[in-house]
């Protein structure tokens, strides 16, 4: 195996990472910490000469006023106050008087009077410091300082891992199934990862309990009109049924049944097709018209049940950019309920019109309305109001409002329904971002 892959497996270790993170961050702080102290070694040696030269021209003027005889005591008074500087003294240009400390010049001045001249050298405080040495002092604490990053690293990635084991461990379990394991919740990033992965697995499970219940209420629907096709035909086959009058009864049942099984098979094969995510269509569309289309297409059956079925007056446009097909969908599934839910006398009305950028298509009934407690969950699909199984009296399939849900979350907008019962029900759809385009305006600009 090359160097190449060893480095990068080495490096994929977090420990090794860590390490690696934290020495470099040292060094990185030490050169930092270097230039800063370089900028004020500047600043501070600034102020010494500055000092050291005002010092050097204070003993020149000294060494001139007390004369050549004296220069000595002069220089010996004034060392006593400088121990840490050398101090150096010509006169008519030959060293006369000096004082060598031990240590490198860290800071000089001079100064000149007449026929002395003094030097001033102050000493660096670490000169006495072998320069090898500081830097083998140097290169020893960097040294400590990743030992010291290698076992905070090891004791980080144990946590780490020992977090990260237990989460893998709980993934495989929800992996083979089991929806009900939650990861343990602990402080720090690990345990971030493990909420986020709880709130997965809840909505996971909530998602396969609703899938069930689907499944079994769908197999119901399924198996409750295959059993009553099964059961007269059988009447019609073994003879059971002998008169025209029973015969014609079964037929018409089997047809009955026929006709609401093919129902329930399309309204699923529809919703399995719009959890697909179907491409939305946009166009400019008559919201009206759709609505008097819709109208139209259950009148016959309204009046059949002695309901007056009512929607836009005609010639009335409310011209919109969305998806015909869905919309004319959302509001045939929703006239189709209010219609079945409406008894002999009651009304249903369709209106449409356009709201600043909004389309609001609304269909209320005068029919038996939803109890409170019920519309939280009149989406759902297959909703039943209670065990008996019986539906939420909007008739059809049971997916009627699901579809128009789905239908609705596609052309970007939202559904709302207010209830009383007893009294009405009223269903408004809001589709947003339509843009109103009034007749009348030829190369009206689409959003």
């Amino acid at each position: 195996m090359s160097a190449h892959p060893l480095l990068s497996r080495a490096l994929g270790s977090i420990r090794v990472r860590a390490a690696v993170y934290f020495v470099a961050a040292s060094v990185c702080a030490a050169l930092v910490v270097g230039q800063l102290y370089g900028v004020i070694e500047g600043q501070a040696r600034n102020q010494v000469e500055a000092g050291l030269d005002r010092q050097a021209r204070t003993l020149a003027r000294s060494l001139v006023n007390g004369g050549r005889d004296n220069a000595n005591a002069t220089v010996a008074q004034a060392v006593r106050y400088l121990t840490d500087t050398r101090v150096v003294v010509r006169i008519d240009g030959i060293d006369t008087i000096w004082n060598v400390p031990a240590g490198r010049t860290y800071a000089a001045a001079q100064a000149r009077n007449r026929w002395a001249s003094v030097t001033l050298e102050r000493m660096d405080p670490i000169s006495t410091v072998d320069r090898r040495v500081l830097a083998l002092v140097i290169a020893i604490g960097i040294g400590a300082v990743g030992v010291v990053a290698w076992f905070l690293s090891g004791s980080l990635t144990r946590r780490l891992r020992n977090s990260y084991r237990e989460l893998v461990a709980v993934a495989g379990k929800v992996s083979e199934g089991d929806l009900t394991v939650r990861a343990a919740e602990t402080a720090g990033e690990a345990g971030i990862v493990a909420k986020a992965f709880n709130r997965m697995a809840s909505q996971l499970e909530i998602a396969d309990s609703r899938q069930r219940a689907f499944i079994a209420d769908a197999a119901h629907e399924l198996r409750t009109p295959v059993t009553a096709i099964e059961g007269f035909a059988t009447a019609l086959a073994d003879g059971t049924a002998r008169t025209d009058e029973d015969r014609e009864e079964a037929a018409e049942t089997i047809r009955e049944e026929a006709v609401r099984l093919r129902g329930l098979v399309r309204d699923l094969q529809e919703l399995t097709w719009l959890d697909l995510d179907p491409p939305v269509e946009r166009a400019e569309v008559d919201l009206a018209e759709i609505a008097r289309s819709v109208v139209a297409r259950y009148h016959a059956a309204a009046a059949a049940r002695g309901v007056t079925l009512s929607g836009p007056r005609d010639g009335e446009r409310e011209l919109g950019w969305t998806d015909e097909g869905h919309v004319s969908t959302i509001v045939a599934n929703l006239v189709s309920n209010a219609v079945s839910a409406t008894g002999e006398g009651g009304r249903v009305t369709v209106a449409a019109r356009v709201q600043g950028r909004d389309a609001l298509l609304s269909v209320a009934d005068t029919g038996v309305g939803i109890e409170p407690e019920q519309l939280p969950y009149i989406f759902d699909r297959l909703f039943r109001v209670d065990g008996s199984r019986r539906r939420t009296g909007m008739g059809g399939s049971g997916l009627g409002l699901a579809i128009v849900k789905r239908l609705v979350t596609l052309v970007d907008g939202t559904v709302s329904v207010t209830s009383t019962p007893g009294i009405g029900t009223v269903f408004t759809v809001r589709l947003r971002g339509v843009r109103s385009l009034r007749p009348g305006r030829p190369g009206a600009v689409r959003p």
